[in-house]
């Protein structure tokens, strides 16, 4: 069974932020709302702290990879 999470826009902008190597820097200074988002985020699987020979602070996870690859084919229509 396929578990239903609805990801609002401001969730998907910051998991495509850190695919594309969000910064700790922009991590840190996360206002009220988007720290919000962020630790839904978290909560339900997308994104898990970075291993401790990674640079960044954060990283998605494979649930994030099959969330892109979902919406990638809703877009292509395949």
């Amino acid at each position: 069974m396929t578990e239903a999470v609805t990801i609002t826009n401001e969730e998907l902008a910051i998991l495509c932020d850190i695919v594309a190597g969000w910064s700790v820097k922009q991590a840190a200074n996360l206002g009220v709302d988007k720290r919000q988002a962020f630790d839904r985020l978290i909560a339900h699987g997308y994104v898990a702290p970075a291993d401790s020979f990674s640079l960044a602070t954060y990283q998605h996870t494979a649930k994030t990879e099959v969330l892109f690859a979902q919406l990638c084919v809703g877009i292509s229509g395949g």
